[in-house]
């Protein structure tokens, strides 16, 4: 439809002026929000949900991997003092309260369901947002924003150049994901299974060839992430499986086909469950998330753009802000399964599969974190500067909490010494990272698959999906009987590195925080 129509022309109140105001209470928007409010400045964080968390806590993604660093290390300390956290496992609820209450705590004044529906912009610098809410279209005057939307909304708003999906594939999305979230399961049943990816497998190839799913969804369950402190013969589970795929994230159209097409998909689920999987038998849907999983959509280009060979090769930088170990993590746009490699030449010419092998990091820069065209604004998140599978392998929530980080303290650093964002000195910043206990001076205990990096991983102990187990794996992952010698006590290591931490910031103890979350 080719028809327009044209909004009148309005005056809107100023309801707030800020330093810094960040846009998005995921992950990102809130380690933007504390490291900017610790670092002096008068923060404000809007929400277009009802708590913060994003994904984690709205999406029910309740597991978060990648390095722990800097303010991480708070909130997993406070989650532990409460039952809110196991291993990588978090209660959505308790994470909701503990992440407010740090953010209150730093003085960050919290919005919640405010959409950013504009960028207010002059002389290519943006000087604040246009909000909407119950009170109706507001603006926010702000020194400087933090574009920590996930679809980059007010980068885009603003006019900064993006790139959307996956140029080979007809520019769609990664599949989205609708997480179902399951009670009454019998877990000690369900363990019993042992090899629990080949049960899965199997029953879902057979419930499509007799029809009990209409279509294949997905060759197995993405992840299963149990809820902390559950009884284990009455666990409550979430559970990722329903995908759409030909997916435009930025289409409102396309995102309603993907929440109806997933709701259904989350029934067959649970019928399919109680029918096929022991220990489902009594178990029902409590719910599915309030939130859709998307992946990516806008990617806001910056002064520097992460490439999938930076990935594939470790690439380090002068201005790195923070590390990163994931492998290419792709759900597949068209089809079933994920694209968890790219494919380079090797010294031959022959155009061969190339992964992120076990043992290996990367470094983000500041640069990634800077738009082009537009100053004062920051991006942090699954929206920063980065090609498609880049982007794939830096998209955990650990990560985006760590840009946010980064881009919080960049933004008040740059309001103390009067200069903007992109130039202010990346040498000052990574100090002051360093200083709030992000590490960038020694090289990560551990990187991809877990694997020790003090021991360079011989490509004879790495299992390759094309050659060694077809079907059962799409990246690479270290031989079974090789793996003890890379071994490292990933959770002693990160125990030991948090309570070298606490001490240093003082305020802690053994036994809880001090946020005040009222839930010890």
């Amino acid at each position: 439809m080719s028809e327009k129509a044209m909004l009148n022309a309005r005056e809107i109140p100023v309801v707030k002026e800020v330093d810094v105001l960040v846009v998005g209470g995921g992950y990102a928007g809130f380690g933007a929000a504390m490291c900017a409010a610790r670092n002096g400045a008068k923060t404000m964080l809007v929400e277009q949900q009802s708590a913060l968390g994003g994904l984690v806590t709205m999406g029910y993604v309740a597991l978060t991997f990648s390095y722990i660093e800097g303010v991480a290390y708070e909130l997993f300390h406070v989650l532990k003092s409460i039952n809110g956290v196991t291993g990588r496992f978090v209660d959505v609820e308790k994470t909701k309260v503990v992440l407010e209450q740090m953010l209150l705590k730093e003085k960050v004044q919290i919005l919640y369901n405010t959409s950013v529906v504009d960028a207010i912009v002059e002389n290519n610098t943006i000087t604040g947002a246009v909000i909407f809410n119950k009170g109706g279209f507001q603006a926010i005057k702000a020194k400087r924003v933090i574009d920590a939307s996930g679809d980059g909304d007010v980068s885009a708003y603003a006019g900064v150049p993006f790139e959307v999906g996956f140029p080979e594939m007809n520019n769609y999305n990664q599949a989205s994901s609708l997480v179902m979230h399951i009670g009454n399961v019998d877990m000690e049943k369900y363990n019993a299974l042992g090899d629990t990816i080949a049960f899965w497998e199997n029953k879902i190839k057979a419930a499509v060839d007799n029809g009990e799913y209409p279509y294949m969804i997905d060759r197995r369950i993405n992840w299963l992430v149990r809820v902390p402190g559950r009884d284990p013969k009455h666990q409550e589970l979430y559970i990722c499986y329903a995908h759409s795929r030909n997916c435009r994230c930025l289409d409102g159209e396309d995102l309603t086909r993907q929440l109806i097409e997933q709701r259904q998909q989350c029934q067959w689920t649970m019928e399919f469950c109680k029918k096929n999987i022991p220990g489902f038998e009594g178990a029902w849907l409590i719910d599915t998330a309030p939130m859709l999983g998307v992946r990516d959509s806008r990617r806001i280009m910056c002064e520097y753009k992460l490439t999938a060979d930076d990935l594939i090769n470790g690439a380090r930088f002068d201005d790195a802000i923070m590390r990163a170990m994931h492998a290419f993590d792709a759900h597949h746009p068209v089809d079933v399964g994920h694209v968890k490699h790219v494919m380079r030449p090797n010294e031959k010419g022959e155009m061969v599969r190339r992964y992120v092998d076990p043992g290996f990091w990367r470094e983000v820069p500041y640069r990634a974190l800077v738009t082009l065209k537009i100053d004062n604004l920051l991006v942090a998140g699954r929206n920063f500067s980065a090609d498609f599978m880049a982007q794939s392998g830096n998209r955990l929530v650990l990560e985006c909490l760590n840009m946010g980080q980064a881009a919080g303290t960049a933004a008040a650093l740059s309001i103390k010494d009067g200069v903007t964002p992109r130039a202010l000195d990346a040498q000052k910043l990574r100090k002051r990272l360093v200083e709030m206990g992000i590490n960038l001076l020694e090289p990560p205990k551990y990187g991809a698959g877990n694997a020790s990096t003090a021991v360079k991983v011989s490509p004879d102990d790495i299992l390759y999906p094309d050659l060694n187990v077809p079907g059962r794996q799409s990246t690479t992952t270290l031989d079974p009987t090789k793996r003890a010698k890379y071994a490292v006590n990933v959770s002693a290591l990160e125990q030991e590195e948090m309570e070298k931490y606490l001490q240093k910031q003082g305020g802690y103890t053994s036994t809880g925080g001090d946020v005040g979350t009222n839930l010890e």
